[in-house]
């Protein structure tokens, strides 16, 4: 049997400690009306390496770096000593020929099992987050079963030997927990709930507070709490390893118990003793939880219910169902078991880092809030900070790119989404192009003028007193803060608590909110397009007042900007002109009223009114600006806000001028969607100075064309007018309008497409037939900057300045970046050369059959960027990132590449891959497989850095393409179309049926008996379309009311058959 396979829906790994170390996680998912814990896993001891809530500054269990991780599980994870007949022996701790150890993963639990025939013991944990309470845990069901065939005399003790005091955090106790620890206060002990806490605030300050909330353990069995052990002296002893409990192994659970507790200045633990003769076939089953509490009172009021017969085994039931209930939406059946749960699995893994778009209000005031997301801070990317909500409509941080890239399809599944993100995201687009870094979760507050309503229905709707409500809802909130709150005192609500929060965000506005964070990355914006033809996919029909009617569009005023380049060119210590420096808080607008830098704010005019406009405006200056920033040949979008693009790990490349063809195609994208949809009679109300901007580029590009201007010199003059305008929009815009037509817009970006194509024509030459990802530009020119006393000038970075006068450019080796952004938008033909092509370079691992971030960048300068200096094969550097494999796949599809599509991801991807290679689930996406040019052999193919990648929004784009090919609606001659035109290999056919979830509402199945594919030239074709039996079609479409119906939700299957 194999030691990785797949068993139902569960993944199941034999021997897993002696296999190649791998870091998971349990998404935490507690329900709409629940509180989420972060959990990690690790295939090492008793698994669970790292708990905690809301951010890894809360951890319960200390969090680590996945590779401390891996050495600390077993010795400081979940512990179970076991006494048996007078024996010592710990399961799931020395490597042991008698042990036969299993790991089985769900999506929302895992498990660990020991069979010991030695012994006659099989010790089984079960992992889970409790779902739909008010107060978030850990549950560890524990089972100790005597499988030998006679009684058995059994001592246990069983816990964690370190719990970290809450008011610490993860941080301080690494470093100072022999000082922390002298706060730390153990309430409740007599109820048997002990409740971590410290006795008062620990900052070395004037003011001293108290801290509110604790962490708290206890363990279940049979309906009653049982005691629980907090002095870890009392169970290991003088050995302070931790590495074998001294006291119990010397006396057992009396000598345990023997000794008074003291909790004084000690790190605490928390571990349950248990003592009793067992039968044979018969077992000692408890279940331990460990989470937050606001207060004493909280947990203690909770007792009752986690004691109740059969609560902790039904409470598991509901979070393997809350699982399965989010990711139905792409429920899938075909021949390949495995890739149907895999796509479940993307899906799951999609929405914890975009968010679960949950809609409130649908048909009133709407709200749209995405649950459950989160940073991808995880133990391999322990250089992030993730945060996720300890409260009810759960969300957590993200980063704009990450996040608008994973709601990618949110509108395919969840029609009510709407144009919500679109609108965030576009509006998030600042008035120079740029958009900030952080995505926070929304906050509500309530509508002007609706205050006393609100109030009194507040009011109305509490039992007792509401003030602690009232003063929420003052302010900005999430609610969440409100479900908190209810909890934690103990509220009455006379109405149904979803009821109550939906009645109240009714009355509210829902704010976008989001932060600078650092530095302005070239290729965030890359993303917007897949917004907007995702949503025009299921709204064909609204494209009008999508472009133009809807004046709601903001622009994000950031404490940032960007310097002209007089600023940032500079000359380094070894004499060559660099790009440092390239963005700066603004303190003049730091010192404007009003203006707060650690909240959300947006672009005023002079008047002080917030500006708000259209999005076919809002399309106009993020194409105008970087159409403004392409580089001195008109290749790439140049990098000059201090950050690269989606490769960050090339992190020099903008202090080497450094540009981007991708940014180019989509840049090219973006302006023909425009060319094409902003046309004909009327005229667009826009800022005086985009208008000014526009027509100033436009003037500029005329001369260019007509031969009057040098390519640097056009550069030059274009880069002169960029700075001009963010000069004068970059405290606000003046307020005056223009009214531009649309004819008018349509020939100045038309303009600017021609220039786009020969840029493009440049760059295929240039990389003698693949386009080059990345280059830089080499000042071969240019004069120091000196005052009029010949001294030199020093910028704001510390270098001199410099003024280029001519620049070459150097492209890097390939990447696969620039041909994946490429290939998508040609034709079959073109892109068939194209795909050849690549294949024959070292992109192309060979011995993997997968394709690498790109060839050797060994002769590239270490100025490049870290990914220079990364091992070969490893991280981003020459290696399999998932993510931008599967962009380059999902463009094969989407060029009409089918034959090659399909060859392709029978070896590439993840559930068709060897486990015994990748070294995990194969349910399961990592960021990076190592490559075949990393020089250790052992790690060839196998998967690092867990699951939250933008893997997961390409391969579910993939399986839109597979199942519905192209748009999904249209919309002709006035009525709304339903096109079925799947791009299905015949293999995928289960005895002539495939079925899927359409719009998460519509069970679609595709009967084709033919043994053909559904592309090529020799595709079935479908025949009919059956609704209730009735036939409604004779060909791959549903038009107008039937189309309709199944948008709407009121169509609940269709059967297209083939011939």
């Amino acid at each position: 049997m194999d030691k990785y396979r797949l068993e139902g829906e569960t993944f199941v790994i034999d021997d897993y400690d002696k296999l190649p170390a791998f870091s998971s996680f349990l998404p935490g998912l507690a329900g709409v009306k629940g509180i989420p814990m972060w959990t990690f896993y690790t295939n090492r001891g008793q698994g669970m390496n790292s708990f905690g809530i809301d951010n890894k500054g809360n951890a319960i269990m200390e969090f680590n770096s996945a590779n401390t991780a891996f050495e600390n599980t077993t010795v400081k994870g979940f512990r179970t000593f076991l006494i048996i007949d007078g024996e010592y022996y710990e399961p799931f701790f020395k490597y042991e020929a008698d042990a036969k150890r299993q790991i089985r993963m769900n999506k929302n639990s895992f498990k660990v099992i020991e069979k010991n025939e030695k012994y006659g013991i099989e010790v089984t944990i079960n992992y889970y987050v409790l779902p739909n309470e008010s107060i978030g845990a850990l549950v560890r069901q524990v089972s100790i079963k005597n499988i030998s065939g006679k009684d058995k005399n059994i001592e246990v003790i069983d816990g964690l030997p370190k719990i970290i005091t809450y008011g610490i955090s993860n941080g301080e106790f690494k470093e100072m927990s022999n000082l922390f620890k002298s706060w730390a206060y153990i309430k409740n002990i007599d109820n048997k709930v002990p409740y971590y806490t410290l006795r008062a605030s620990t900052k070395d300050s004037a003011e001293v507070s108290d801290v509110e909330g604790g962490y708290y353990y206890l363990t279940v069995r049979d309906g009653k709490l049982q005691d629980v052990i907090y002095d870890v002296d009392t169970v290991f002893g003088y050995d302070l390893s931790l590495m074998t409990p001294a006291r119990f192994i010397d006396g057992g659970v009396d000598n345990v118990l023997a000794k008074k507790q003291c909790f004084a200045n000690k790190v605490p633990c928390g571990f349950t003793p248990f003592k009793e003769t067992v039968k044979a076939g018969e077992e000692i089953a408890f279940d331990t939880m460990m989470g937050f509490a606001g207060s004493v009172e909280q947990i203690n009021a909770k007792i009752d219910t986690f004691c109740k017969p059969g609560y902790i085994d039904v409470k598991f039931e509901e979070a393997e169902e809350l699982a399965k209930s989010f990711t139905s939406d792409v429920k899938t059946h075909t021949a390949a078991g495995k890739f149907d749960q895999y796509i479940e699995q993307c899906y799951l893994d999609n929405f914890l880092r975009g968010g679960y778009p949950y809609v409130l209000n649908k048909d009133g005031n709407k709200s749209v809030i995405h649950l459950f997301s989160r940073k991808h801070g995880d133990p391999e990317r322990d250089y992030n900070f993730f945060s996720i909500a300890a409260e009810y409509y759960s969300q957590g941080n993200g980063n704009f790119r990450d996040v608008s890239q994973n709601r990618r399809n949110d509108v395919f599944f969840n029609k009510d989404v709407g144009d919500f993100n679109v609108k965030t995201f576009f509006s998030l687009v600042q008035a120079d192009g740029y958009n900030p870094l952080e995505v926070r979760p929304s906050l509500f507050d309530v509508k002007e003028g609706k205050e006393e309503e609100v109030k009194k229905y507040v009011e109305e709707s509490i039992d007792g007193d509401a003030s602690a409500i009232e003063k929420i809802v003052e302010g900005k909130f999430t609610p969440g803060q409100i479900s908190n709150t209810i909890a934690k005192l103990q509220l009455n609500l006379k109405v149904d608590d979803g009821d109550f929060i939906a009645n109240i965000l009714n009355d509210c506005n829902q704010n976008i909110e989001a932060g600078f964070g650092e530095g302005y990355w070239s290729d965030h914006w890359d993303y917007n397009m897949d917004l907007v033809d995702n949503y025009l996919s299921v709204y064909p029909d609204k494209l009008n007042e999508f472009l133009f009617e809807d004046k709601s569009y903001k622009f994000y005023d950031s404490v940032a900007y960007v310097v002209p380049r007089d600023e940032k060119y500079v000359i380094n210590h070894k004499g060559d002109v660099r790009q440092y420096g390239m963005e700066v808080e603004d303190e003049e607008k730091l010192a404007r009223e009003g203006f707060n830098k650690w909240a959300t704010n947006w672009l005023k005019t002079k008047s002080g009114e917030t500006y708000n406009t259209t999005l076919a405006v809002k399309m106009v200056i993020l194409a105008l600006s970087k159409f403004a920033q392409l580089d001195v040949d008109g290749i790439g979008v140049e990098m000059e806000g201090g950050k690269p693009g989606w490769n960050d790990a090339m992190n020099g490349l903008p202090g080497l001028f450094g540009s981007g063809t991708p940014e180019t195609f989509e840049l090219k994208r973006l302006i023909k969607f425009m060319v094409e949809n902003i046309s004909g009679d009327g005229e667009i109300i826009m800022p005086a100075e985009i208008a000014e901007y526009m027509d100033a580029v436009k003037a500029t590009l005329d001369k260019y064309n007509d031969g009057k201007l040098s390519d640097f010199e056009y550069w030059d003059k274009v880069a002169s007018i960029r700075e001009d305008y963010r000069a004068k929009v970059k405290l606000a815009f003046s307020g005056d309008e223009v009214n531009v037509t649309k004819a008018h817009i349509n020939e100045v970006f038309a303009s600017f497409l021609e220039k786009i194509e020969k840029g493009i024509e440049k760059a295929i030459e240039l990389g003698n037939g693949i386009v080059p990802t990345y280059l830089t530009h080499e000042a071969v020119d240019f004069e120091p900057v000196t005052d009029a006393n010949g001294e030199p000038v020093i910028s704001h970075y510390g270098l001199q300045k410099a003024k280029v006068k001519e620049f070459k450019t150097i492209p890097l080796p390939y990447f696969l970046e620039g041909p994946a952004r490429m290939m998508g938008y040609m034709d079959a033909d073109d892109a068939r050369k194209l795909f050849n092509a690549v294949k024959e370079t070292d992109i192309y691992d060979k011995k993997l059959a997968m394709y690498k971030t790109s060839a050797s960048i060994e002769k590239c300068s270490m100025e490049n960027g870290r990914c220079r200096a990364f091992t070969p094969g490893w991280q981003e550097r020459e290696n399999v990132f998932l993510h931008m494999e599967y962009k380059y796949i999902l463009a094969m599809i989407k060029a009409g590449l089918y034959d090659e599509y399909y060859d392709t991801i029978t070896r590439a991807l993840i559930p068709f891959l060897d486990p015994n290679m990748y070294g995990r689930s194969t349910l399961e996406n990592s960021s990076f497989l190592a490559s075949s040019v990393n020089p250790n052999e052992d790690v060839h193919g196998r998967g690092f850095v867990a699951r939250l990648s933008g893997s997961t929004t390409e391969m579910i784009s993939m399986w839109i393409e597979m199942m519905m090919g192209g748009k999904v609606f249209t919309y002709e001659d006035g009525k709304l179309i339903l096109n079925f035109d799947p791009k299905l290999a015949n293999w995928l056919f289960d005895e002539g049926k495939v079925t899927f979830r359409l719009l998460s509402t519509c069970d679609v199945t595709y009967v084709n008996n033919t043994g053909k594919n559904t592309y090529g030239a020799d595709a079935a074709k479908v025949s009919k379309v059956e609704i209730d039996g009735e036939t409604v079609a004779t060909e791959g479409k549903l038009v107008g009311e039937k189309a309709e119906a199944v948008r709407d939700g009121n169509v609940k299957a269709i059967t297209v058959y083939f011939e």
